[in-house]
């Protein structure tokens, strides 16, 4: 069995390589958070069975997004951190979750997201911070530009 994945990959050229490719992507690795939370690109891979592999998927650290009130009110309730609170959400939103520490502690945090779930309510109030607010801003252009000589390794 062989898969694939892509990365930043969201203009029209999506349904193109998707529709193109033998072995349809397993990934999509692009910016996704409470507040960009990507919903319309997720049913955009929903007939190709892709889901999303979040990139900064706590807003690469915005301490705005980490202090939203509905995740303080949510790791008081569940005996956990905001960022806890809000990788968990990822993974009930069926985002595949890659967070970055180099910090042992965190490392150790990032993990212990298993023992709680968050009510369909809990869910909902989430869903409401999507704002559309994004932390990487680079053009297609820029994009293609910046990524054009890369090649996988041999």
């Amino acid at each position: 069995m062989r898969s694939i994945g892509l990365s930043n990959f969201e203009s029209e050229r999506l349904e193109e390589v998707c529709e193109a490719a033998t072995i349809k992507p397993a990934a999509l690795q692009v910016e996704c958070h409470p507040y960009y939370q990507q919903n319309d690109l997720k049913k955009r891979l929903a007939p190709y069975g892709t889901v999303i592999e979040s990139w900064y998927p706590i807003g690469h650290g915005d301490a705005g997004l980490i202090n939203e009130p509905v995740f303080t009110e949510l790791a008081k309730k569940y005996g956990k951190t905001n960022v806890q609170v809000i990788l968990r959400w990822h993974i009930q939103a069926g985002n595949v979750i890659f967070p970055k520490s180099t910090d042992p502690q965190h490392i150790r945090e990032n993990f212990d997201i298993f023992d709680f779930a968050l009510t369909a309510e809990e869910m909902n109030e989430i869903a409401a911070l999507d704002c559309g607010k994004r932390f990487y801003h680079a053009t297609l252009e820029e994009q293609e530009r910046n990524f054009s000589g890369w090649a996988p390794a041999d």
